[in-house]
């Protein structure tokens, strides 16, 4: 750990200053707290927050363990008016910082009025910005795509089948990498006949804050358009990875090769930039997040109303479109 000014060692480490927070309570309590009250990335990105903040404070002659609303005000609009910031990035840092300082006046630090106001005012500066201007043609994959399955690979199969999933679905990656198998023996499917296929959601979504983890309806294609069909080429996937998973795996989505085990979202990401590269589309400029936006504009063209896509999203307002 750092040595701070005040001469005591302060380890940007989550765990032991959330610990510390909840010294009042008994230990099993805390474990649960603290090892389901946030998700995985997010821990990983307080804890980046947090040692920011830390080395600031050693720079600057402050003890970060100590909540002073008028260093942690500073800080913030040091990273807005010098480094020129983002607003979600101030946001970011409020929060992380909040979540290992005690409260200050009964306030958390993210919610103290001053801090409060500093963020109202950092919104008005630099207001976020929606990250796109305009989107792709979903149907330059589509078309990328149209393929027969018997024909690919395993892994383009896979690249194939999650692309699909996505534009269906609009799924954040982590969702779709933790979209749940059917019930039902793939076998049992009739690619021809089938219309839908209802998958579950592995996880709560980003935004979601009340609620089941939900379901996902991946709905089929006209037959003229069988080659790139989301419905036959899911059922295509989970008939051939069948035989080569584990017989307790419960994800849709694995390896293409040994020992075919769940993937993880960065796997997710190459396959989508794949897609984009295969149908021509600049990866330099649309990255695979691109992939919600591109897939509302594409439902939203062919009649989809606007409450629908948010529904099917996840999201609360249609400024995010």
């Amino acid at each position: 750990g750092k040595q701070s000014p005040t001469g005591k060692c302060f380890t940007p480490d989550y765990l032991a200053h959330r610990r510390e927070q909840l010294k009042d309570v008994p230990r099993e309590v805390q474990d649960y707290i603290l090892n389901n009250e946030l998700k995985e990335s997010t821990l990983n990105a307080y804890e980046a927050k947090w040692k920011l903040w830390v080395s600031y404070c050693d720079k600057n002659g402050l003890n970060p363990m100590e909540p002073n609303i008028s260093a942690i005000a500073t800080y913030l609009h040091h990273k807005l008016h010098v480094q020129g910031v983002k607003f979600t990035t101030v946001e970011n840092d409020a929060a992380a910082i909040s979540k290992y300082l005690p409260l200050v006046e009964g306030y958390s630090v993210f919610n103290h009025p001053i801090i409060k106001r500093l963020r109202k005012a950092s919104y008005h500066v630099v207001p976020p910005e929606p990250k796109y201007n305009e989107f792709w043609d979903a149907e330059l994959v589509l078309k990328a795509w149209n393929t027969p399955n018997s024909s690919l690979s395993l892994l383009d199969l896979s690249r194939k089948t999650y692309t699909l999933c996505k534009l269906m679905s609009m799924g954040r990656d982590a969702d779709v990498t933790n979209f749940q198998l059917p019930k039902r023996d793939p076998a049992s499917f009739n690619r021809d006949d089938t219309q839908f296929i209802i998958l579950k959601r592995g996880i709560l979504t980003k935004s979601q804050r009340k609620g089941c983890k939900g379901l996902v309806k991946i709905e089929a294609f006209k037959p003229e358009q069988a080659d790139m069909c989301p419905v036959r080429t899911l059922i295509d996937y989970l008939v051939r990875t069948q035989p080569l998973r584990h017989k307790e795996a419960t994800e849709v989505f694995v390896t293409s090769v040994k020992p075919h085990k769940l993937i993880a979202r960065a796997t997710g990401g190459k396959w989508l930039m794949e897609s984009l590269n295969r149908a021509g589309i600049d990866t330099v400029r649309y990255k695979g997040h691109s992939f919600r936006g591109a897939a509302a504009n594409s439902k939203r063209s062919a009649g989809a109303s606007v409450e629908r896509i948010l529904k099917e999203g996840m999201w609360k307002s249609e400024k995010v479109l």
